[in-house]
C-alpha cells in the first residue's frame, strides 16, 4: 500500500536550546536532547547528520549511519531528476524493478519446485512415512515464504456511494483530473494515514482514507491527499509493487517466521532455559537448533535490507511523481498545507486526546483546526527535523524534501475547486466516521 508519509513522532517536535552559535552564520543552534547533534535552523549547518535517536534502527549503528548517508544521496539525486523534468511521464521499467522481477520469478520457480517435490514425496517416493514427513518440512517452509499474497479487500469501513454520494463524486472528479479510473472501493479506517492498493484475486483498486488525518486537514488539502493517492494509481505504482512482491516480502517473512527482531538475544535466553532444565546432549541440540534459527533470521533480515536498498529509490521517485499529481489537481498551496499537517499530525492528535472529554465528534474538525494553528510556530523546525527520520530503506522521502520540490516549481492553482456547500455535505456523510474517531480518543484515555 502506498501511504501518505507520516514519519515525525509527536514527541520529537524540537524546542530551541541555546547551546552555542552556528560557526557559519552565528545563529543560535537547536538541540533536541543532551548528546544529540545540534544544527542551525537558519543556514541548516549540521542538519544532515546521522542521529540514532531519530533515524530508523537497522540493527547496528554502523549500518544505520551508512544507510542514512545513502538515503540523503538518493533523495538529492531523485529530487534533481524530477525537478529537471516535472512534466515527464513516469519512467519505464527501472533497473531496480528488473532486478526485483527476476528475483520474484526465481522465487516463484522455487515455490513450483517445492510443490513438485512434495508431490513426489506423496505419490512416487517409497520412503517410510516418517522419513517423508521429515523430508517435507523444508519444502513446506519454502512454500510458506514464497506463497502468493493477494491481500484482502476490507470488509469493514467500506464507504458505499449510497452512504456518501458527495464523497464518491469528489473522488471521481479527482480521479478524472489525475487521469486514472475511479477506485473500485473506498473505505475509511482510524489511522493517521491514507493509501491505495490493489487487493484480492481480482486486484481491485482500494482507496483508504484515515479519518483522523482527514479531520485534521484543511479542506483544500483533503483534495491534495486524494490526488496524491490516486496519483499512484495513475502512475501504475501498485501494479509495479505487485509484480515484484515476492522479492519485496521474502526476507521479511523469513524474519517473522524465525521470531522477529533480536534473534541472538532469544537464542541466549533459550540456551539459559535449556541449561536450567536439562543437561548433556539435549542442551547441545537445543543450542544448535536455536543457533540455526538465529542465523536464518539474520540471513532473512540481510536479504530484506538488500531488497529494500534496490526497491526504495523507485518508491521514493513514485512519491515525488504522486506529489506532482497532487500539485496539478489541488494546487501548490493545498499540497504544502497537507504536508504541514502531516508533520504536526501526531501532536495534533495528542491535543485532541486531551480535549476529547470536553467535545463531541461534531466539534472534532474545529478542535483540530485550532490545534493546527496553535502549533504552526513549530513547523519550521519540525520540517527540518524530518530530514533526520529517513534513510536508504525508507519508502518515502523526508517531508521537507517533498515540500522543497513543490516550492521549487512555479506555484499553480488547482484544477479542481470544491465549494463550501459540497464540503458541508461531505462532512455530513462522514459524521458517523468522525464520531468513531472521537470514540477512539475516549477509548485510549480509558487505558491510562
Amino acid at each position: 500500500m502506498h501511504c501518505c508519509h507520516f514519519d515525525l513522532d509527536s514527541t520529537l517536535v524540537p524546542t530551541k536550546t541555546t547551546l552555542s552559535r552556528c560557526p557559519a552564520c552565528a545563529h543560535e543552534l537547536v538541540l533536541l536532547e543532551a548528546g544529540a547533534p545540534s544544527w542551525c535552523p537558519a543556514c541548516q549547518w549540521n542538519l544532515d547528520v546521522y542521529d540514532p535517536a531519530l533515524a530508523p534502527w537497522r540493527g547496528t549503528r554502523m549500518i544505520g549511519r551508512w544507510g542514512f548517508r545513502r538515503g540523503l544521496e538518493i533523495d538529492r539525486a531523485t529530487y534533481e531528476q524530477v525537478l529537471a523534468a516535472p512534466e515527464a511521464r513516469p519512467d519505464g521499467t527501472s533497473s531496480g524493478e528488473v532486478w526485483l522481477s527476476v528475483v520474484s520469478v526465481l522465487l516463484a520457480l522455487l515455490g513450483v519446485a517445492a510443490v513438485g517435490y512434495l508431490a513426489w514425496l506423496v505419490v512416487a517416493s517409497d520412503l517410510p512415512q516418517g522419513v517423508r514427513l521429515a523430508l517435507a518440512i523444508p519444502a513446506v517452509l519454502v512454500l510458506l515464504l514464497v506463497k502468493p499474497s493477494f491481500g484482502r479487500v476490507p470488509r469493514y469501513g467500506v464507504i458505499t456511494e449510497r452512504e456518501a454520494p458527495q464523497l464518491h463524486r469528489l473522488v471521481r472528479e479527482v480521479a478524472d483530473a489525475a487521469g486514472t479510473p475511479v477506485p473500485d472501493v473506498i473505505c475509511a479506517d482510524l489511522s493517521l494515514n491514507a493509501g491505495v492498493a490493489r487487493l484480492g484475486w481480482r486486484q481491485r483498486s482500494v482507496l483508504v482514507i484515515g479519518i483522523p488525518l482527514w479531520v485534521m486537514l484543511p479542506r483544500p488539502a483533503r483534495v491534495s491527499l486524494l490526488a496524491h493517492e490516486l496519483g499512484h494509481l495513475a502512475n501504475g505504482d501498485p501494479l509495479r509493487v505487485r509484480r515484484t512482491l515476492l522479492a519485496r516480502t521474502f526476507g521479511a517473512r523469513a524474519v517473522v517466521a524465525t521470531g522477529g527482531r533480536n534473534p541472538w538475544r532469544r537464542a541466549v535466553h533459550a540456551a539459559d532455559s535449556l541449561a536450567e532444565q536439562g543437561s548433556g546432549p539435549v542442551v547441545l541440540l537445543g543450542m544448535i537448533v536455536h543457533g540455526i534459527v538465529a542465523l536464518a533470521n539474520v540471513a532473512g533480515a540481510t536479504a530484506q535490507l538488500l531488497v529494500d536498498s534496490v526497491a526504495m529509490p523507485d518508491s521514493r521517485r513514485a512519491e515525488y511523481r504522486a506529489d506532482l499529481v497532487a500539485r496539478r489537481v489541488a494546487g501548490s498551496a493545498a499540497f504544502l498545507r497537507s504536508s504541514e499537517t502531516v508533520l504536526l499530525a501526531g501532536r495534533i492528535w495528542q491535543d485532541l486526546w486531551h480535549l476529547a472529554p470536553r467535545i463531541d465528534g461534531e466539534q472534532l474538525e474545529a478542535a483540530a483546526a485550532e490545534a493546527r494553528e496553535s502549533l504552526a510556530a513549530r513547523l519550521p523546525l519540525a520540517r527540518q527535523l524530518s530530514r533526520r527520520t529517513t534513510d536508504l530503506w525508507s519508502s518515502h522521502p523526508g517531508e521537507d524534501q517533498r515540500m522543497r520540490l513543490i516550492e521549487a516549481l512555479p506555484a499553480v492553482d488547482g484544477a479542481l475547486c470544491v465549494d463550501t456547500r459540497r464540503w458541508a455535505d461531505i462532512d455530513t456523510e462522514l459524521a458517523p466516521r468522525r464520531r468513531a474517531a472521537h470514540n477512539i480518543l475516549l477509548g485510549t484515555r480509558d487505558r491510562f
